[in-house]
Formats: structure tokens, sequence, C-alpha cells
């Protein structure tokens, strides 16, 4: 059961516990857990299917999901210390499990990747290119969590499928202090249901990923068009965000233009060898 949790008096916690729990656990945290216990055994599999060592594959997949988590929680970190103000929770609100960017984490696992491959004997090309297609699913597993939690929601909208949250809300707190509703409103008003948008996106992204599969020459090259298309994605999709966020803002297009750059030269240069072949084989 989902439940935003209460004093017995009747009144809101005033605490990070306001935000929304599924049989009493955080259900952003739930997604998460949900989103390893899917995507660990898939990519797991994923990574047997491509020839790859059962034991070898499953712990490259935690490493993954720690890099991701430790990412995402650093992002946040650094955007606390630099962009204080980016933050819309108060002080007092903050737990210390508040406070994730997913584009952190994502953004580690293609620093740190292929160090966690190469550690347990993995060509990280071929392993990153072969188990890759697992990430959006647990992209979307993350971000239905945030929609149950109520954060990272959009700007005010009026489109038919903008979202009202309800009492004890981080969009209607938001909305509160800002004095974009009237004191004791029990609903805030209608909004982009942003996590829904970078669900879709992910999915999109997944599709294309399973597409691409065959079309994509390269060891390496499936892994960084995932790259690519999240971060530009993610660049998109971050304009209908309520609050702005500096360090987000700065980071997610640079990754996004490195990715793209990585791609092309990588497609670049398997075309290139591919026609040098070409002309081999047709020398008499």
């Amino acid at each position: 059961m989902l439940d935003r949790g209460r004093h017995e008096d009747g009144k809101m916690q005033t605490s990070a516990e306001m935000y929304p729990l599924i049989v009493g656990l955080p259900s952003y945290f739930v997604m998460w857990g949900v989103a390893c216990s899917v995507v660990v055994p898939l990519g797991t599999w994923l990574g047997i299917r491509a020839g790859f060592p059962a034991m070898k594959s499953f712990v490259a997949f935690l490493g993954f999901a720690a890099l991701i988590l430790a990412g995402a929680k650093f992002l946040y970190l650094a955007e606390a210390a630099l962009f204080p103000l980016d933050d819309y929770v108060p002080p007092e609100h903050r737990g210390p499990l508040h406070g994730f960017r997913i584009p952190g984490g994502i953004v580690l696992l293609a620093v740190l990747g292929p160090f966690v491959s190469r550690g347990l004997g993995l060509p990280w090309r071929r392993f990153g290119d072969a188990v890759i297609i697992a990430a959006p699913l647990a992209l979307i597993g993350i971000r239905v969590g945030c929609f149950l939690n109520g954060c990272c929601f959009g700007k005010l909208s009026h489109v038919p499928w903008a979202i009202s949250f309800p009492e004890g809300s981080l969009a209607l707190a938001y909305q509160l202090k800002r004095g974009m509703v009237p004191a004791g409103s029990a609903w805030s008003l209608p909004v982009h249901p942003l996590q829904l948008y970078f669900a879709a996106a992910a999915l999109l992204i997944g599709c294309a990923l399973v597409a691409g599969r065959r079309q994509v020459g390269g060891d390496g090259a499936l892994q960084f068009g995932f790259y690519a298309l999240f971060f530009s994605s993610t660049a998109a999709l971050e304009t209908l965000r309520a609050n702005f966020l500096t360090l987000n803002n700065l980071i997610v297009p640079v990754a996004a233009l490195l990715s793209a750059v990585v791609v092309v030269s990588m497609l670049w240069k398997t075309q290139g060898t591919e026609m040098a072949i070409g002309d081999y084989r047709r020398v008499p």
C-alpha cells in the first residue's frame, strides 16, 4: 500500500519520511530494488548468451549497478555543494537517503564501467555491447520510482495528461513555497509528468538498441550509442523540469556531445576497415 506517512495528530511529517512508502519502505528505493532484481539477472543472461562466463557477467552487473547508484549520489552531493539553491526540498526535509541525479550514475558507468569489465577479464567493448540493452530497462524502473516518490516533476502544464500531486507531495510543497497555490491546498496545480517522460524515453532507447544490434558495427559502438541517446534525450527533457539543475544541465549536454563523437568515430573507423578489406579482396 502506498502511504505518505502522518503523525498521530494527522499532520504531515516534517522530515524525509514525507516521501511515499510501499509496505513501509521508500517507494523510490523499492523501485531501485525492483530494477536491480530484474536487470542484474537479465544482464547476466545476456552475457552468458554472448559467450561470457556466468559468474563474471553477474559480478560485472553488480558492479555496474553500484556505479550508477554511487554516481547518482555523487552528482547530487556536488550539486548541493556548488549550487545549494537548486534543491527545492528544505534542509529539514532531507534525510541521508535524499538526493540522486541519474545522469551522474550513467556518467560514472561510462567512465568506470570498462575498468570493471577489464578487472574481471572481460573485453569491455564486446561485453558492453552485449549487455547494454538491459540499461534502459533499469532506467524505466528507476523513473517509475521517481513518479511514485513525487520527485523530478515537471513545469506547470495544461496538456490533457498533466498530473496534480496530492497533499504531502514535493510538487505541492514546491508550489506552496512559491505562492503558486493558496495555503491549505490539497492538490498541486497540474504539471508535466516528467518522470514518465524519462521512462518513455528509456523505453524508446531500448527499442532503438534492439533494432540497432545487428546494424551498428564496431565493438563499443552500441553502448556509446546508448550513452548518446540517453544524454541527448535527458538534455531535451530537462527543459521541462520545474526547477533548474545547474550542474546537471552543464554536464548532460557535454556528455551527449562526447558520446555522439565517440559513436561517429567508431562507426567511421569500422566503415573504413570494411572498405579496406573489400578493396583487398578485390585485388587479383
